[in-house]
């Protein structure tokens, strides 16, 4: 199978989050078996092409000036041109910014199967800052595409809602089986773990919810992770006088990933949209609890052993993190054996077996329909 991938991010890039993440863990999996290709954007420091654990990686479009969203831009506009170039029996798409739905399904192949792969679906969040209606790409431009890869239940029923024809695949993520060897501690700091989004990961949210607790109370927060807001955010975090009890760490690799969650005493994860909370899914395995909000789909990947708040009510989530601070010892080891139990069902060789499997089911059913009846 000759599988053409469309990926508006690349684990190298810093500011990445976990699609190309998903889309490596899969593909060196079916390497061994199938030809992958996977078209990405450029970013500082990329070359024009690589292979990566038997996965061909091609980089399209490049950066003008100082236009910070020149990379992804050019990319989309290279796509006609890159898609028609090569050969492949089907076509995987990671729905992106600014809309979700592309243009894709305009100039893919007739003849060859396109799979929807829902990594992002945030297009209101566009709408809401630019005042533009990019959130149609969500209403309407998704009923261009007849197959999906979601990654939580919530996001299935969503899609279903919107497109009556929608066939929907379930396949969560996976998490680094390295994240189970530790055995259960509790630390002595909370984490932050993700990307410097104040909105979009409610890091406001978190900032409001700490400075409800009593100084005496609370336990250093460790931040880690970077992004193109780290500005606003140093500026958020002098103005909201928790400082003394913040360190900021920066981007950290899967072995300082690993390291911090198992020397935490428990997650914050205040998100306010995801599509699945890859970090929730790995705090869990690493028998740490998590502080959630009660919303899909961070809810549906948190263990029950996790603690979930009423939706940004920030006085509960400051409740929260008070409980798991003053818990014994030997109850949060009991929260994370439980945690670590329930993260069990996000396997990235389970995960990446069911996305061949759908792939070929499409496959297949697109050549039925093509074979002339007698």
């Amino acid at each position: 199978m000759r599988i053409l991938h469309l990926d508006p991010d690349d684990v190298d890039n810093p500011l990445s989050g976990g699609g190309p993440v998903r889309t490596l863990e899969i593909y060196r999996r079916l390497a061994r078996r199938h030809e992958i290709t996977v078209l990405t954007p450029t970013f500082p420091g990329s070359t024009p092409g690589l292979e990566r654990a038997g996965i061909q990686y091609r980089r399209l479009g490049r950066k003008i000036g100082d236009h910070g969203s020149s990379h992804h831009l050019t990319f989309l506009a290279s796509l006609p041109r890159a898609v028609r170039r090569h050969d492949y029996d089907i076509l995987i798409e990671d729905l992106m910014p600014p809309c979700s739905a592309t243009w894709t399904p305009w100039f893919a192949r007739a003849d060859r199967p396109l799979i929807a792969s829902v990594q992002w679906f945030f297009a209101r969040e566009y709408t809401r800052r630019l005042r533009l209606p990019f959130h149609w790409g969500e209403e309407y431009g998704i009923r261009m595409y007849r197959h999906f890869v979601v990654l939580t239940r919530s996001m299935q029923e969503l899609i279903e809602s919107r497109h009556r024809r929608a066939n929907c695949r379930l396949i969560p993520n996976g998490v680094d089986d390295a994240l189970f060897a530790p055995a259960p501690a509790a630390g002595d700091f909370m984490l932050y773990l993700g990307r410097l989004q104040i909105q979009a990961k409610g890091l406001d949210l978190l900032l409001e919810a700490l400075a409800q607790i009593p100084a005496a109370e609370r336990i250093p927060l460790v931040v880690a992770g970077s992004g193109h807001e780290m500005q606003a955010w140093e500026r958020l975090l002098e103005a909201s006088s928790m400082r003394p009890w913040v360190r900021c760490v920066g981007h950290v690799d899967a072995a300082e990933r690993n390291r911090l969650l198992a020397g935490c005493r428990f997650l914050v994860m205040p998100s306010r949209i995801e599509t699945f909370g890859m970090t929730i899914a790995e705090a869990n395995a690493a028998a740490k609890p998590v502080i959630v909000w009660d919303l899909p789909p961070m809810n549906e990947v948190a263990a029950p052993a996790s603690l979930k708040v009423p939706p940004f009510d920030t006085a509960a989530y400051a409740a929260a993190i008070r409980a798991l601070t003053a818990a014994s010892d030997a109850e949060l080891e009991n929260r994370g054996a439980a945690a670590r139990l329930w993260a069990r069902r996000y396997d990235w060789d389970a995960a990446a077996l069911a996305q061949e499997n759908f792939y070929l089911e499409v496959i297949e059913a697109r050549r039925a329909r093509s074979v002339p009846t007698a």
